[in-house]
This record gives C-alpha cells, sequence and structure tokens, in this order.
C-alpha cells in the first residue's frame, strides 16, 4: 500500500491562477501574490510547471477553466507554456508592468501586497 496523495492542482475548481516561479525578484513577487490569491479565497493555485512538463491531462483540465497566469518580466514564460500547448482563453499580467523592474523590485510585504492588489478583482 501507499500513503501517496494525488495532485488534484484545480482539478475542482473553475478559477485558477499560475505563477512564475523564477529566480528573479519579479518572479518572486508574482509566485508570492498567487499564493495570496490561494490564501485569499480568489483563486486556486495551480502547477506552470505541470504545463511545462506536457502532462496532458492536467493540461486538457486547465484549458476548462478560468485562468489567470502571472508572469514576473517581459520574458513571459509562462506565457509562452500556455501558447505552446493552445491556450487562448486565459488572463495573462506581467509583474513588471505593474510598476515593478527586475532587479530593482525586493519581494517585501508592501510589495507582494502591491501586486496582489491590482490582481486580486481579475
Amino acid at each position: 500500500m501507499t500513503n501517496e496523495k494525488n495532485c488534484t492542482c484545480g482539478a475542482n475548481e473553475s478559477k485558477l491562477v499560475m505563477a512564475c516561479s523564477g529566480a528573479s525578484d519579479v518572479g518572486m513577487l508574482a509566485d508570492q501574490a498567487g499564493r495570496m490569491l490561494q490564501v485569499s479565497g480568489k483563486r486556486k493555485m495551480a502547477c506552470l510547471a505541470m504545463v511545462g512538463a506536457d502532462i496532458e491531462k492536467s493540461i486538457a483540465n486547465f484549458k476548462q477553466k478560468d485562468l489567470l497566469v502571472i508572469d514576473g518580466c517581459p520574458t513571459a514564460c509562462g506565457k509562452r507554456m500556455m501558447e505552446r500547448h493552445g491556450f487562448t482563453n486565459y488572463k495573462h499580467e506581467l509583474v513588471s508592468e505593474k510598476g515593478f523592474k527586475k532587479g530593482d523590485s525586493p519581494a517585501t510585504s508592501d510589495n507582494i501586497n502591491k501586486v496582489f492588489e491590482a490582481l486580486k478583482d481579475l
């Protein structure tokens, strides 16, 4: 017998958020704001890596959801993954378009809250 839990990653939720978890400060802001969206009950956090890893069952499920993808910087890795897998019905937001400059925007509580406030009603 195994005690492993299956990953549901938003299987039963209608509103999902996927966020960049990049190494830059704006990537961290994207990730932490996404987590705040989950904690606040606004959206359930889903795993962007599942899209990047080509997990087809999850990708098919995600395509049926109200999906918000948050990228940290203009490289927009999350958006690129969505496009590569044919996603068309999703919202995309860039932290770097919210007044935060890559390399000069530490992931402080204040900055995380600012990103959260900009995204909470999407």
